[in-house]
């Protein structure tokens, strides 16, 4: 149990942070077993410094920092399960740095799967035995071959959005299948005066790029059609025209008439002979 000394400590060390760091965030570690809580504090150390604390000890020092004001929808957010983030990164690039932080962890009996969870083909390193009835109540078929368990066809064991039954929980454990995903989950951030919420943070930046990409082509090609110059369409338009002036060359040559052959010979006199002098 926290003495008065120490609770004053705490919330004196989350001020200091609350008014050094530009970005403050808060993120909800629920369901998340220590040991990976541990894991992500330790890849993500350096960037980002992540506070654990009570809330009424957190609430406590944002209300007291110089910045209660502007940071009171962080303040807002903070429930059970909360811990405060602090960073120079910015929003888009701690959102992403906790995305690729995730860490798989084995299924849990009723915990919904977030796709099919396939159990694929193939030799185990399961031993023959009980498990073969484990198998079986999970929907798998396997077989015995040699010292070892193989399962002989591809089985999904839960459809994605089902809750995970007790068997098949089990027999994943057994697999070493870690389907599930688990990590800290930022849900709103205040960078620099503005404040963002955790889903408006969550971008595929490769569909985001091709769409810039997309963007950025059809721009040029309006441009060009429409006769506007700048930097990119200029070139553009110029090549063009030269391609249109050479095709229309092409097609006047193609259809002028051909030139008129030059005579053989030369062409006979039409002058008439001067008349003789009368005699005398």
């Amino acid at each position: 149990m926290l003495n008065k000394d120490k609770k004053i400590k705490i919330v004196a060390d989350l001020q200091k942070q609350l008014e050094s760091y530009p970005v403050v965030a808060v993120a909800s570690i629920k369901s998340l077993p220590s040991k990976q809580y541990g894991s992500i504090k330790k890849k993500t150390r350096g960037s980002v410094s992540v506070a654990f604390a009570r809330l009424s000890l957190i609430r406590r020092a944002i209300q007291q920092s110089k910045r209660a004001a502007e940071l009171k929808p962080i303040e807002d957010a903070m429930g059970d399960g909360c811990v405060l983030l602090f960073s120079e990164l910015d929003a888009f690039k701690l959102y992403k740095l906790f995305k690729q932080n995730k860490s798989k962890t084995a299924a849990k009996p009723g915990s919904i799967a977030p796709s099919d969870l396939v159990v694929p083909a193939g030799e185990t390193s399961l031993a023959p035995g009980p498990v073969l009835t484990e198998l079986k109540q999970a929907g798998i078929q396997a077989k015995i071959q040699g010292p070892k368990v193989v399962i002989t066809k591809d089985a999904v064991v839960t459809k994605k959005g089902q809750a995970v039954s007790e068997s098949a929980a089990k027999i994943l454990a057994k697999l070493g299948v870690e389907p599930f995903e688990v990590g800290l989950l930022v849900q709103r951030v205040y960078d620099h005066g503005t404040l963002y919420e955790g889903d408006v943070l969550n971008i595929d930046e490769e569909a985001m790029l091709q769409r810039l990409l997309q963007a950025h082509q059809e721009a040029v090609n309006l441009t060009v059609v429409a006769g506007i110059y700048n930097d990119v369409s200029t070139p553009i338009i110029l090549q063009k025209a030269e391609r249109e002036a050479l095709a229309l060359q092409r097609t006047v040559e193609s259809k002028a008439p051909a030139p008129a052959a030059e005579a053989a010979s030369a062409p006979a006199s039409t002058e008439a002979a001067a008349p003789s002098a009368p005699a005398a």
